[in-house]
C-alpha cells in the first residue's frame, strides 16, 4: 500500500466517524465528536495494519483479520464506560451501540471497503436522528409526568416506589436521586411512563395517596 492510500483511508474513517460523533455531540452524550472520530480513525489503522501485515509476510504467515477482530471485542470496553446507570434508569446504550458501529465503520475504511462503510454511516445517522425523532413522537402521545419525592432514605425505597407505580400502569423512565447524609433523607425527581398493554390510572390523586401511604414517603408532587 503507498502512502496515498493509506490518507485516504484515513480521511474517509476521520469523516464517517465524525458525522456519527456530531450527532452525538449534538445530543451531550458522554461520547462525541471527538470519541467518535478517533476511534474510527484508530480502527482504520488497525485494519490497515493487518492488511501491511499480510502484504509484507504473505499470507501463509499473517492473517489479516486477527489484529482486526480484537477490535470488535476490545470495543466493549470503551463502549461500557458511555452505559450510565442512573437509579433504575439506563442512559448511554444508544452511544455504546454507536461506539462499536463506528468502530466497524473504521475498519471498512481501513479495508477499503468504502461503499459499505458509507451505507453503513447513513444506516447510523438514520437511525439517530430520524428514527430518534419517531420514538420522541411515538412517546409524546404517551403521559408522561413528572414526580418529585421526599423520604426517607431507606434501602427498600426504591423497590416499594417502583411497585406502586407499577399497580397504576407506569414505570420510571428517568431519575435523579439527592441524599443528605445528615438527615439521612433523600430527594428524589423522575420521569414516569406509561407501561405499554398495562391500564393506565390518569387520577394524580390516587397515585400521590397511594405514594403518600409508604411509610418512608414524606412528600409527594405528581404533575
Amino acid at each position: 500500500m503507498n502512502w496515498w492510500v493509506v490518507v485516504e483511508r484515513l480521511a474517509v474513517a476521520f469523516i464517517l466517524g465524525g458525522l456519527v460523533g456530531v450527532e452525538r455531540e449534538m445530543r451531550n452524550q458522554p461520547a462525541g465528536f471527538r470519541t467518535h472520530t478517533i476511534l474510527s480513525i484508530g480502527s482504520a489503522l488497525i485494519m490497515i495494519i493487518s492488511i501491511h501485515g499480510s502484504l509484507l509476510y504473505g499470507p501463509k504467515t499473517s492473517d489479516p483479520m486477527r489484529i482486526a477482530a480484537q477490535v470488535v471485542s476490545g470495543i466493549g470496553f470503551l463502549g461500557a464506560g458511555a452505559i450510565l446507570r442512573i437509579g433504575v434508569s439506563i442512559k448511554g446504550l444508544t452511544t455504546a451501540a454507536s461506539l462499536w458501529t463506528t468502530a466497524a465503520i473504521g475498519l471498512a475504511c481501513g479495508a477499503g471497503f468504502y461503499w459499505a462503510a458509507l451505507l453503513a454511516t447513513l444506516l447510523v445517522l438514520f437511525s439517530l436522528f430520524l428514527l430518534g425523532k419517531m420514538e420522541k413522537l411515538y412517546l409524546f402521545t404517551k403521559p408522561r409526568r413528572s414526580l418529585f419525592i421526599e423520604a426517607e432514605d431507606v434501602s427498600t425505597l426504591m423497590g416499594d416506589l417502583e411497585e406502586v407505580l407499577g399497580k397504576f400502569g407506569y414505570t420510571m423512565d428517568f431519575v435523579e436521586v439527592d441524599r443528605d447524609v445528615e438527615k439521612d433523607k433523600v430527594e428524589i425527581q423522575m420521569v414516569i411512563r406509561p407501561k405499554p398493554g398495562y391500564p393506565l390510572e390518569t387520577d394524580v390523586g390516587k397515585i400521590t395517596s397511594a405514594l403518600l401511604e409508604l411509610k418512608e414517603v414524606e412528600n409527594v408532587e405528581l404533575k
